[in-house]
């Protein structure tokens, strides 16, 4: 066995620790591999390939590795032939689960004479899943389907299909009648012959289950089977690899972390792994606990706040890499204090290294904008990862915009056309038609005064709005916004909208409320209504001249999902409230129904998020958002509970402190009162009180070694 690892070392400079030696020392059976953040799983699975091949005697084509994505595919097969690509010349398959499916799919319709035709994800085709989705959405629920709730209507189907749920009536979806539009498109798609992407797998279970001779053909080309990221498995996915795997040998090798699954909105159920031994009796268990990222702090912190999850494998999480620097948790006012704090820090971490690898992390999207707003204006450089974003072209933004330009151009009737009634100023859709088919050589309001046979009232109404306009149009771009909301009252039809539809008036009134945020650095509404242009085209991919930094670009902007798999020197995770993390879906079923599966995930995200960072780690929480006060993220609170158990049992007279802004000083008393414990420090003969819970949670102490 050690000349193997010999091997590896001497001629591959691969240096494996004991834990990565037994797990890649694993032949034949079932194994379950618990992969700690930064544990080198991908060298493990490389590793244990060539073992199969080189010491166990295993053609190479008998191996099948799987990965969840396109991504982690190429670098895990990139990674292991420019490593033995010299010693294995034969081919190795790296496939990702969907794309072996599909290869099983389309055998099956070789054999049948008839091919299914794979929908387009673009939106150019007409029988793109989009397009058609739209079509049945309108068809049943009578309105048009805005793009935010398509993506929520693309997620329930995944959703549906990777649970393999069956009472469609049974189950809360964010979609308004939903099994009726699932219904609809499974029938559509059968109809004319088409297949979508969560297809694969539901095609793939059924041809295996029915079709003999495939199956053989697949179990016995590939009689080893290795699974990567194995917590995010779905139903389906792992009745398709239970299918697969032959008894007795069931040789599987399925590589995972359970605190590290966060897709159940996509169907992911990390109960299957909970649960394999009771699957194959003979299951090995290895675990991979080093951590070759992060700071020794950061380790052991992270580490005790996600057991806090009761459904997990218990792991002793280490490092011998240095790192003295805690999680700071930092707590803003608002918006505006918290953007403040980020351009200040970053700036001071690039300063000090000009090399630095920074991420700023949120829960939702809509974060990044006011983000790449700030950051331009700054002059920090940033890219953004993976972001689907509508808020540009989701109709309240755009409603905002309307409200605007009418003001600037009072002859704009289609901006007129989309506000006159939603501003509580009782115009008539007669009146809007006449305006607008008639005299365009006049201002709309004008228009209407002058063709149309108005009560002196209404004179009087329409008089009162052309003089709001005027005014809008001198106002400041967040005075303007205000108006907008409180004047005429443009909320009412949004909520009467909401409580139509079912959509969220909380997730609207965010929109608006980074409307407020951008408008703050603008002087005039114009100058606002081209900013927001400006920040379209960055994220559209095409950004205006100022935000072409030129050179390699330090800062990612990216969401608690999407970091996944990534390091950097140093992390900001923002927005950190109770209503962004982990939501108020996830506490009220936490607190009403004692279900804590959702506000598990939530708090496994949480831990991707911190298990980012390097060296580095910020958790910042604003007290207020939107003009409203929030409650802080009980997940900062859980981590500022585990710093306070790590110091406050080293707090006592004598013990020698370094406070930010005073310096090193002596503790000199410790006093327990009511509202918390006091310590007097003395600061080179200044003693001072201090609030040690305030000191502790805000990181202005620490204690001098």
């Amino acid at each position: 066995m050690s000349d193997f690892f010999e091997i590896l070392n001497t001629q591959y400079n691969i240096r494996l620790n004991e834990q990565q030696r037994a797990a890649v020392s694993h032949g034949s059976g079932p194994a379950l591999v618990l992969a700690g953040p930064g544990s080198g799983k991908t060298t493990v699975i490389t590793a244990r390939t060539a073992y199969l091949i080189l010491k166990a005697g295993i053609p190479p084509g008998q191996i099948l590795t799987l990965t969840f994505n396109k991504a982690a595919q190429l670098e895990m097969r990139n990674r292991f032939n420019s490593t033995f690509g010299m010693g294995i010349t034969d081919k190795v398959r790296f496939s990702t689960l969907h794309s072996f499916c599909y290869a099983v799919v389309r055998d099956y319709e070789k054999r049948q004479g008839k091919r299914l035709k794979l929908i387009e994800e673009g939106l150019s085709s007409a029988s793109s899943k989009q397009n058609i989705l739209k079509s049945i959405y309108r068809e049943i629920n009578g309105s048009a389907v805005h793009e935010e709730e398509l993506e929520a209507l693309i997620n329930d189907i995944g959703f549906t299909k990777n649970r393999m749920l069956k009472d469609l009536e049974e189950t809360d979806f964010q979609t308004r009648n939903f099994p009726g539009i699932y219904k609809a498109y499974e029938e559509y798609k059968r109809q004319n012959l088409l297949m979508d992407f969560d297809d694969m797998l539901t095609f793939c279970s059924g041809i295996l289950k029915r079709c003999p001779d495939i199956l053989s053909r697949y179990k016995s080309r590939y009689t080893y089977i290795q699974v990567d990221e194995g917590q995010d498995l779905s139903t389906i996915q792992f009745e398709i690899l239970k299918i697969l795997i032959s008894p007795p040998e069931n040789n599987l090798f399925l590589v995972a972390d359970d605190d590290q699954s966060i897709y159940g909105f996509r169907g992911a159920e990390p109960s299957h792994m909970l649960r394999l031994e009771k699957d194959y009796r003979d299951l090995m268990f290895f675990k991979l606990e080093n951590n070759y990222r992060s700071g020794k702090k950061l380790v052991e912190v992270s580490s005790q706040f996600i057991r806090n999850n009761k459904e997990r494998f218990d792991k002793c999480h280490r490092t011998d890499n240095p790192g003295k620097y805690p999680p700071q948790l930092v707590r803003v006012q608002d918006e505006q204090e918290q953007l403040s704090f980020l351009e200040s820090k970053i700036k001071e971490h690039l300063n000090r290294k000009k090399e630095c690898k920074i991420a700023v992390l949120y829960r939702n999207n809509l974060s990044s904008v006011s983000l790449v707003d700030r950051f331009e204006r700054g002059g920090i450089p940033c890219k953004i990862k993976q972001n689907r974003l509508h808020f540009f072209d989701h109709w309240v933004v755009q409603d905002v915009l309307a409200f605007l330009k009418f003001a600037l151009d009072p002859f704009d009737r289609e901006s007129f056309l989309r506000i006159y009634f939603k501003m509580n100023r009782y115009i008539s859709k007669v009146m809007v038609e006449t305006a607008v088919n008639t005299g365009p050589d006049l201002p709309v309001l004008e228009c209407i005064l002058k063709n149309c046979d108005l009560k002196p009232f209404q004179v009087n109404r329409i008089k009162e709005v052309m003089g709001e306009f005027r005014r809008l149009s001198r106002l400041s771009p967040y005075q303007a916004l205000q108006y907008i909301e409180q004047d005429f009252k443009y909320f009412g039809s949004v909520k009467d909208y909401c409580d139509h539809t079912g959509l969220s008036p909380d997730y609207m009134a965010g929109l608006f409320g980074i409307l407020k945020t951008l408008s703050q650095s603008c002087a005039t509404p114009a100058a606002f209504i081209a900013r927001l242009e400006e920040l379209r085209g960055f994220f559209d991919g095409q950004p205006p001249a100022g935000m072409n930094f030129g050179g390699p670009i330090p800062v990612t902007l990216t969401t608690l999902h999407s970091s996944k798999g990534l390091e950097y020197d140093a992390v900001f995770m923002v927005d950190l409230i109770n209503r962004e993390i982990p939501g108020d879906k996830a506490l009220s079923k936490s607190r009403g129904d004692h279900d804590e599966s959702l506000l598990e995930e939530e708090r496994r995200l949480f831990y991707v998020g911190m298990t980012r960072a390097k060296t580095w780690l910020y958790l910042i929480s604003p007290e207020w958002v939107n003009d409203r006060s929030e409650a802080r993220s009980v997940f900062v609170s859980e981590v500022a509970s585990v710093l306070n158990g790590e110091t406050s049992g080293r707090i006592e007279e004598g013990c020698r402190i370094y406070h930010k802004k005073y310096g090193e000083g002596i503790i000199a008393c410790v006093k327990a009162q009511k509202a918390g414990t006091i310590i007097d420090v003395d600061f080179k003969g200044r003693v001072r009180s201090l609030d040690l819970n305030v000191c502790l949670e805000n990181h202005i102490i620490s204690i001098s070694i």
